[in-house]
């Protein structure tokens, strides 16, 4: 739930944006919005947040090599890296404006439109059968 609405009970259009918002986090890295850690080496056991997660992928600083890498392991794993990395970081900054604190930072529903359909329009130009293939799938088994 958006914070405005828990701490405050408001319910405006900025509400719905930031429901949009975890539900893009969910498409792109295939898990729930909150999550258990599940990480041996972590003393401390808890619930996470997908936009906790994806915001420290996004700001951790380092290179575009070490955002990349981060973003992909952020990535649902059953894809395989087959997707073109601009856009999946594309979708994730705009999962993330979405799940802004502030409802006022968030974009509008007619916003996030305009960008979904800039990115639905640069995959016109991907062709996915030029990504690799599984191995069983190249040697033909």
């Amino acid at each position: 739930m958006a914070p405005e609405y828990l701490e405050h009970g408001l319910i405006t259009p900025k509400l719905d944006v930031f429901a949009f918002g975890v539900v893009l986090l969910e498409l792109l890295s295939g898990r729930e919005a909150t999550y258990l850690k599940d990480d041996e080496d972590e003393k401390e056991k808890g619930e996470l947040l997908l936009s906790g997660s994806l915001r420290k992928v996004l700001s951790g600083g380092g290179d575009n090599y070490d955002v990349m890498t981060k973003l992909r392991g952020f990535v649902e794993p059953s894809l395989r890296n087959d997707y073109p990395f601009d856009l999946a970081l594309a979708m994730a900054e705009l999962a993330m404006r979405c799940v802004a604190r502030e409802a006022d930072s968030r974009p509008s529903m007619t916003d996030v439109l305009m960008t979904l359909s800039a990115i639905y329009n640069s995959t016109l130009d991907w062709d996915p059968s030029e990504v690799r293939k599984p191995d069983s799938m190249v040697l033909g088994r």
